[in-house]
């Protein structure tokens, strides 16, 4: 009897779990458009219970409180290698690395085959509504580890790597991305535009921010480095570097190590820093990027928050930081120890350094 009992009540709470936890698959052209992890629901109770401070200054207002984060189960990608190469499939590896705001109109959030079979990709979600709209199949397996949108001049800017394994960014206008249909053309989305950096070692992360994009390079072991590379009127990086099509920055500043993304915001600097399944922190400076002092060292951070681990991308805008993980990607999944961020949430950004 009372093993009868003792199973009955497991096979309960199994269901209970099971229940709570159950997300039903919704595929649109062969992207999953579902949470991959937790329903609505549950995700916002766990995030509660787990980090109740974060929980505490989210942004619930505006057109959505979060974001579902498409493809984690399965996207449409183009094969990388061998004989279907160059064919359009389905790849169940995507891991989320990148986000952009753009024209107050979308979310974009980049990803990257981990096992390399597949080409990386761009999904396109409206902003109002939370929907995806399409996927962006890019031509290669770069790790897409930053992107940012220039709203002055329409122009989303991806980190990508050259032939010979360097720094190099490449750009996507704003009527190239809209007008882009994976379905009827079958190819990769073709750049408009494209650099190469010097003065920095590899593209780990990147913002846009009054005429400058500022590119950083991630190291796990020492500290990073941070780099300027000013436009021109027209949006474009000049080429002044020791090669053809070679960009040169204008001034570098060292960082500490681990920093994943970068966001301005009024006069402040954000910084995240993630490595592993250890929680991730935020990090507010006062920017004094024209102080030749300053440097991006925690120690002069004004603010700091917890967060869950492998934080990604950050964008501070209009009050708030957007927030994207990669912890809900195929690899992490099955670590039952940490939280999976299936979902990009916004935080009160003025919250945490205005008392």
């Amino acid at each position: 009897m009372i093993v009868l009992v003792a199973a009955v009540l497991a096979l309960g709470a199994y269901w209970y779990f099971l229940g709570q936890h159950q997300v039903k698959k919704t595929l649109v052209k062969g992207t999953n458009t579902n949470p991959v992890s937790y329903t609505d629901k549950d995700f916002m109770t766990e995030l509660k219970k787990r980090y109740p401070k974060v929980y505490s200054h989210l942004d619930v207002s505006g057109e959505q409180s979060h974001y579902i984060i498409p493809g984690l189960e399965q996207t449409q990608a183009i094969v990388h290698s061998g004989q279907s190469k160059g064919q359009l499939a389905i790849s169940k590896d995507m891991d989320p690395q990148g986000m952009a705001v753009i024209e107050n109109k979308y979310i974009l959030v980049s990803a990257y085959s981990k096992s390399k079979k597949y080409n990386s990709v761009l999904w396109l979600i409206d902003k109002k509504t939370g929907k995806y709209i399409k996927t962006l199949a890019l031509d290669d397996i770069d790790h897409v580890g930053a992107i940012t949108y220039d709203e002055e001049h329409h122009r989303l800017w991806v980190a990508t790597i050259d032939k010979a394994g360097d720094a190099q960014v490449e750009a996507l206008n704003l009527a190239t991305i809209e007008n882009y249909d994976l379905n009827k053309s079958k190819k990769a989305i073709a750049f408009d535009y494209s650099t190469d950096l010097s003065g920095i070692k590899l593209t780990s992360y990147m913002t846009y921010h009054k005429g400058t994009l500022y590119v950083g390079y991630f190291d796990k072991n020492s500290n990073g480095t941070l780099a300027a590379f000013p436009m021109d009127d027209k949006g474009s990086l000049q080429a002044n570097g020791d090669k053809p099509n070679e960009v040169a920055p204008s001034k570098t500043w060292p960082t500490y190590d681990r920093i994943q993304g970068i966001s301005f915001y009024e006069d402040k600097i954000l910084l995240s820093q993630s490595y592993g399944a250890q929680n991730s922190k935020l990090f507010i400076f006062d920017n004094k990027l024209d102080d030749p002092s300053f440097d991006l060292d925690k120690g002069d951070a004004i603010a700091s928050m917890t967060l869950p681990p492998y934080l990604e991308q950050i964008i501070g805008r209009n009050d708030k930081v957007y927030l994207l993980f990669e912890s809900a990607s195929h690899k992490y999944r099955n670590n039952k120890s940490i939280f999976h961020m299936d979902h990009v949430i916004k935080i009160k950004i003025e919250d945490l350094y205005k008392k």
